[in-house]
């Protein structure tokens, strides 16, 4: 279904340059549309009340939130955008970082739920123009189905999360500017006591989500700990394939059907970053999978350029915090096919 829907709309957007400039502008312009309505709620009357402005102003925390958590799950789980995996034309800039999810629509659905509370007419308004945000995103080869859907939940949890503190915003929003409404009167008992219960399971899942992020992460920094030191030891190595890295389908390693240890393969570079820790990631398609690539500081390559076809090879392993296969460290490559032919097996582990 994400497949089948992306493509299509892909495909009509990619039609033609008025088509693609449509699917360019549905991408954001929604989005920009959906501000103007928070702006307009927040200064019109029925919604500029003290509770009015709490709700929106709460849609507004919800969708930094939002976007802090988009950040996070990019830190532990990688998902291929549509582009970089199917047969789609991006028209958009090619971003880098996880598809899951959409934080367009994440902040879209933090906003849509605070209009639909504070101002319903609004509110109905912004939802569609958060389906066409969803259309221009998808339509645009950046985004699947799925995440603009996981976006606009994730969005909408997180103020509805927020919502229980409405009556204490509209409380201060009230006395910082007087004559503007009423405020929400104070309950008999305070928040926590009323929601305590919720509290505390939703204290339990942030322990224990803050726990698996701890370790995931210092699991990865002590990987990438031993792959630099294994690097350093292979740093002269020799300029072309050794025999023992054998020629493997790009197809066979992503998929996670070789036991071998080291590898050459063939393909097309359609991505090259520079990480942050001084790493290079190469982005290598063939066979109509991807391989990462990966040049470490303590063993320097010149990465080479999109677009060319080259052979590379390197020790095969999985990055389970991206959830990709790699070569990690890159050993070394060369433009061209300068491969023996390219076996079918799943090579042997050494």
């Amino acid at each position: 279904m994400d497949t089948h829907l992306i493509e299509t709309l892909n495909g009509w957007f990619a039609a033609s340059a008025f088509r693609a400039d449509l699917g360019r502008a549905l991408a954001i312009v929604p989005l920009v549309l959906i501000g103007v309505l928070v702006v307009f709620a927040w200064s019109t009357p029925r919604s500029n009340s003290p509770v009015g402005r709490a709700e929106l102003l709460l849609g507004l925390v919800a969708a930094v939130g939002a976007l802090l958590l988009n950040l996070a799950l990019g830190h532990l789980y990688y998902r291929a955008r549509p582009f970089l995996v199917l047969d789609v034309r991006p028209l958009l800039p090619e971003a880098v970082d996880s598809s899951l999810f959409s934080d367009h629509l994440a902040v879209a659905g933090a906003a849509v739920s605070a209009l639909l509370v504070a101002r319903r007419a609004f509110g109905w308004l912004a939802v569609g123009f958060g389906i066409l945000l969803a259309i221009g995103r998808i339509g645009g080869g950046v985004q699947y189905p799925s995440d603009c859907l996981v976006g606009l939940a994730v969005g909408a949890a997180c103020f509805l999360v927020l919502l229980p503190a409405r009556g204490p915003v509209s409380r201060a929003i009230g006395a910082a500017y007087p004559g503007t409404g009423s405020s929400e009167s104070k309950p008999e008992h305070d928040f926590a006591q009323r929601h305590r219960r919720g509290i505390s399971i939703g204290l339990a899942f942030v322990v224990f989500g803050t726990g698996y992020g701890i370790r995931a992460i210092q699991d990865h920094g002590w990987r990438s700990a031993a792959l630099r030191a294994e690097g350093m030891l292979q740093a002269n190595s020799a300029p072309a394939p050794p025999v023992e890295y054998q020629t493997i389908p790009i197809d066979t390693i992503a998929a996670g059907k070789t036991l071998a240890t080291y590898a050459t393969v063939v393909g097309d570079v359609s991505q090259v970053s520079h990480e942050l820790d001084g790493d290079y990631h190469i982005r290598v398609e063939g066979e109509g999978a991807f391989l990462v690539l990966e040049i470490m500081p303590e063993f320097p390559l010149d990465p080479p350029h999109v677009g060319q076809q080259i052979t590379a090879w390197g020790v095969v392993r999985h990055d389970g915090l991206h959830n990709w296969w790699e070569l990690h460290p890159l050993v070394g490559w060369q433009a061209g096919n300068v491969a023996a032919t390219v076996g079918t097996g799943t090579g042997s582990s050494d």
